[in-house]
C-alpha cells in the first residue's frame, strides 16, 4: 500500500465518483478504478459500493475515509516538523551550566532571546561544574555548557564567549569587614576560609589559589564546601570567608556581603563549549544565540 493509494482513495469518496475524481486527478478512470480495486484486495474488504449514481462508502470505507484523513495530515505534520528540526527549530539540547552562572542575568537574557525564537525547543539546563561538563559534552550526554575554564589546546571542543567574569570577597554580613573590606587582602590571612576540594574543579582551584598568592594571600583553609553553594552558606553561618566569582552576587544568599578589591583584579572568560565535529542545526541555532555579542573561537 502506497501513499498514492490513500490520495486515490480519498478523492473517489470525496466526489463519489470514479469518473470525478479521476479528471481531478487528471488520470485515466481505468487506472484509477484498477488502483481502488487494489487497495480493496490488499485490505480484504470493499470500500465502495458501486451503482448507476455513482459510488458510495461501505461502513468499512467510511471508518477508512476517516483513518486515511488523520494518517494524510499526520503525514504532512510530520514532514513541516523533519524540515523544521532540519533548520533548527525543532529538538531538544541538554545544556550544562556551572552552579555560579544559573542565575546571571546576561546568560538568561540570551536563554530568554533564544526561547523567544525557537519555542518548539525543547531546552533542558542542568547544573554541573565544569569538569564533568567537559566530559558530558565529549562523551555526548550534553549538547554543550557554560562553563569557565577549558584546555585551549583541546581541538575536540569550540567556544563561544559570552561573559567576563571576575573575582570577589565574601563575607558574614557580621563580619568585622561587612561595611569595609581590608585595604589590603594579606590583611585575611589568619582568618578561616571556606573553600571547596581541589578535585571537584581543578582548574578553577588552581586559578582561585594562583589569584590569592599574586595578591600575598595564603588562604588558611579550615572548612571545605562542595559546590559555591554549599561555600556561600558556611560563608554566611559566619564559618569563614571565601574568594567567589561576582557572578555569586546574583545567586549569593542572604547574610552574606561580596566585595569588590583591587587586589584580585583579574577577570576570566565564560564560554559555551559545544563539540567541534556537532553539526546539529539545533546546537548550531542555539550556539549563533549565544554569540550574541561574543566571539567564536574554534581551539
Amino acid at each position: 500500500m502506497e501513499i498514492r493509494h490513500l490520495r486515490y482513495f480519498l478523492a473517489v469518496a470525496e466526489h463519489g465518483s470514479v469518473a470525478e475524481a479521476a479528471r481531478k486527478l487528471n488520470i485515466v478512470q481505468p487506472a484509477l478504478s484498477r488502483q481502488i480495486h487494489d487497495l480493496e484486495e490488499q485490505l480484504g474488504t470493499q470500500l465502495f459500493q458501486r451503482s448507476i449514481r455513482g459510488t458510495q462508502l461501505t461502513v468499512a470505507g467510511a471508518q477508512f475515509m476517516k483513518d486515511c484523513s488523520k494518517l494524510l495530515i499526520d503525514l504532512e505534520d510530520a514532514k513541516k516538523r523533519a524540515l523544521r528540526a532540519a533548520s533548527g527549530k525543532l529538538g531538544s539540547l541538554r545544556i550544562g551550566i556551572s552552579p555560579n552562572h544559573t542565575a546571571h542575568p546576561e546568560l538568561l537574557r540570551r536563554l530568554r532571546r533564544f526561547r523567544e525564537i525557537f519555542p518548539d525547543v525543547a531546552l533542558m539546563l542542568e547544573p554541573a561544574l565544569s569538569p564533568r561538563q567537559l566530559l558530558d559534552v565529549k562523551e555526548e550526554r550534553m549538547d554543550g555548557g557554560f562553563i569557565a575554564f577549558r584546555d585551549l589546546a583541546d581541538k575536540q571542543l569550540s567556544g563561544i564567549k559570552v561573559l567576563r567574569s571576575g573575582l570577589m570577597l565574601a563575607v558574614s554580613s557580621d563580619h568585622k569587614y561587612a561595611g569595609q573590606p581590608p585595604d589590603r587582602l594579606s590583611e585575611m590571612k589568619d582568618e578561616p576560609c571556606v573553600w571547596f576540594p581541589r578535585d571537584r574543579a581543578p582548574e578553577y582551584h588552581d586559578y582561585l589559589i594562583q589569584q590569592c598568592m599574586a595578591a600575598g594571600l595564603t588562604p588558611k583553609q579550615i572548612l571545605v564546601g562542595t559546590d559555591v553553594g554549599s561555600t556561600l552558606g558556611m560563608v554566611a553561618a559566619g564559618m569563614g570567608y571565601s574568594i567567589v566569582s561576582e557572578a555569586s552576587k546574583y545567586n549569593s544568599p542572604s547574610g552574606v556581603v561580596l566585595h569588590q578589591h583591587a587586589d584580585i583584579p583579574d577577570v576570566h572568560d565564560v564560554e559555551f563549549i559545544f563539540l567541534s565535529e556537532n553539526d546539529s542545526p539545533i546546537l548550531r541555532a542555539f550556539a549563533e544565540v549565544m554569540n550574541d555579542g561574543g566571539s567564536h573561537s574554534k581551539s
